[in-house]
């Protein structure tokens, strides 16, 4: 048990009420929270998270908005706009807690295993989990949906389950999973947070595309009705296996949710305001400083509020460096120096927002000051093919006074592009050797977002680059972004708690060229793969912030981005009818499923 412990205590996953099992082959242990890097918060016998009211009235409806369109209920194909209904109607394994990096509790396995060398991982199934039908949830279906994963055309998921060597039934209620990587301690931890599908959607769902078929529910709501493209009415399901499970108490508080689309956030705005849904996460610094005013707005009616959070995201924009002229990193920089954050941050985003000098924000994960010695180790075997400023000092962006006066950072722009193989002509920044033009197309799916980009354009002007600004519909865009059709886009990164095998999906030279890759900029640089492959094979929180620190300075030095903006906190504006638990601020995206209605006296 001792030499156990200490292999335990290696790979740094934490286990409450661990029970130790042996069999022939192996000796593995059983638990009810698998925990990355750290002691889990919740042990066996937990009731509810600390971060619910469970006591919350059940009974009550919402209303929320959607940007853009939808033309299916397809969420596992790479074509059309699904519609956004996945956490409503699917669960998974495992689920994740909110006020803790990296921990998963009991959903549909009760349990999992694994042995000390972390090379398979064993799901126990609950004997009461079922679908939306009525049909039981067994290591069967769950075995089906993974190796339709695997063998899918749905990139991201694909990825996760590369890693994954077999997939073995071993009684109704058990699926195993050999492992190809047995140092990714993420990767068990994706598995169990992989949706869990209905049969039918892989024996049926493609046997007529022009067929829209509901999906089967794995989670608490159902489909009700929809109007495709405008509206989709969900119901919380009577039937719900899992609604007193610990980890679904004080959730799922509303009885039905309807999600209703809009064109823009304009449109969404008004109709806000104009009573037709009842909360709203603003995006949108204008919006959120100006425009809610009114009745509802006077009376309490309607609450404005900065909602805390502890996850990390940064608004950048991003160079596809798939197509020339920004293979060339000289190029992106100099480009980079057109955009004035200072200014644009006080003038047009009102100095409501931080200017990021990390893509993971002010976490522990990223990079400050010169690299450390640990650092150093991943980053020297890559010196002669790296800037030689990333090994001695931090990135800090192009640094402005705010004034809107930038001529020194046009100027060390016009010294990188003539580096580049750029000059001058007639006014127009042109290739030295073939006369064409240095000009790319800025792609927006926010309309509201071109105010922010002008004087971006503006600045480039003078340098005599080009940058046409088009703003279009959200189904054009998704399939522009999936088909590589771009030159520059503007996007948010969502990282995770703790990064890990996901960073492939973001940066990897694997994922580059896949139709729908979450590596939007292209990048594929031995560099950044080496990186990644330190931050999957971290043993523990030390090397994985070594690791991902380094891979930080190498994506910001490299200028696959320009960080744009990062807030700690979610705008939301709702009717005074809605509340939510006071807590201090929850790790991911904003959690509604945790609110709830106030019931009438």
């Amino acid at each position: 048990m001792k030499k156990w412990a200490c292999c335990f205590l290696n790979m740094k996953i934490a286990l409450f009420s661990i029970s130790l099992q042996a069999n022939s082959q192996n000796v593995y242990e059983t638990s009810h929270v698998l925990s990355l890097h750290g002691q889990p918060k919740y042990s066996s016998d937990f009731k509810h998270f600390s971060y619910v009211n469970p006591d919350a009235p059940r009974q009550g409806k919402v209303r929320l908005a959607v940007l853009g369109t939808y033309d299916t209920f397809d969420l596992f194909t790479s074509k059309g706009v699904p519609a956004a209904v996945g956490p409503y109607i699917y669960d998974s394994l495992m689920i994740a807690s909110r006020d803790e990096p990296g921990s998963l509790y009991p959903l549909i396995a009760e349990q999992i295993e694994f042995p000390s060398d972390n090379r398979w991982v064993r799901f126990v199934i609950n004997p009461k989990a079922k679908f939306s039908d009525g049909s039981r949830i067994t290591a069967k279906l769950i075995k089906e949906t993974f190796q339709n994963y695997k063998n899918g055309e749905f990139s991201s998921f694909k990825l996760i389950m590369q890693d994954v060597e077999k997939i073995e039934v071993e009684a109704d209620n058990r699926v195993k999973l050999t492992l190809n990587v047995p140092e990714d301690k993420k990767l068990p931890f994706r598995l169990a947070q992989l949706p869990i599908i209905h049969p039918s959607y892989w024996h049926e769902n493609h046997k007529d595309e022009s067929k829209v078929q509901l999906p089967v529910s794995s989670g608490p709501y159902t489909i009700k009705s929809y109007e495709l493209g405008q509206k989709v009415s969900l119901v919380r399901n009577d039937q719900y296996w899992a609604e007193n499970l610990p980890v679904n108490v004080g959730r799922n508080n509303f009885k039905q949710v309807k999600l209703e689309y809009f064109r823009n956030s304009t449109i969404s705005l008004e109709a806000f305001l104009s009573g037709n849904y009842d909360i709203r996460v603003e995006n949108l610094a204008k919006n959120w400083t100006f425009a809610y005013k009114g009745r509802d707005i006077e009376s309490g009616r309607i609450i404005k509020k900065d909602y805390p959070r502890r996850s990390f995201q940064v608004q950048s924009f991003i160079f596809n460096t798939r197509k020339a002229p920004f293979t060339d990193q000289r190029v992106r920089e100099a480009v980079s120096q057109g955009y004035d954050l200072a200014w644009t941050n006080s003038n047009l985003l009102y100095g409501i927002y931080s200017a990021p000098k990390s893509l993971f924000a002010t976490s522990k994960f990223a990079h400050r000051d010169a690299p450390s010695n640990s650092e150093l180790k991943l980053l020297n075997p890559y010196r002669d093919r790296l800037p030689e400023k990333l090994f001695k000092e931090p990135w800090t962006g192009v640094q402005t006074d705010g004034s809107g006066n930038i001529r020194r950072q046009l100027s060390y722009a016009n010294k990188l592009l003539k580096q580049a193989g750029w000059e001058l002509r007639n006014g127009k920044m042109v290739n030295k050797k073939t006369g064409e033009p240095l000009k790319f197309e800025l792609m927006l799916a926010v309309p509201e977002q071109e105010r922010i980009a002008i004087p971006f354009k503006t600045n480039l002007e003078f340098l005599g680059i080009e940058m046409n600004i088009v703003s279009i519909d959200v189904s054009q865009y998704v399939r522009r972004i999936r088909n590589h059709d771009y030159d520059m886009v503007l996007r948010t990164f969502q990282q995770p708690d703790l990064p890990g095998n996901e960073q492939r999906e973001y940066w990897s030279s694997t994922t580059a060229d896949d139709h729908g890759t979450q590596n939007l900029a292209g990048v594929k640089n031995p560099a950044v793969d080496d990186m990644i492959n330190h931050i999957i094979k971290a043993n523990s929180l030390e090397q994985l912030e070594t690791a991902t620190r380094a891979l930080d300075r190498i994506l910001l030095w490299e200028n696959y981005t320009i960080p744009q903006i990062y807030q700690p906190y979610w705008r939301v504006a709702h009717r005074n009818n809605y509340s939510y638990p006071d807590h201090a601020g929850l790790f991911g995206p904003i959690d509604l499923s945790i609110w709830w209605e106030n019931q009438k006296e």
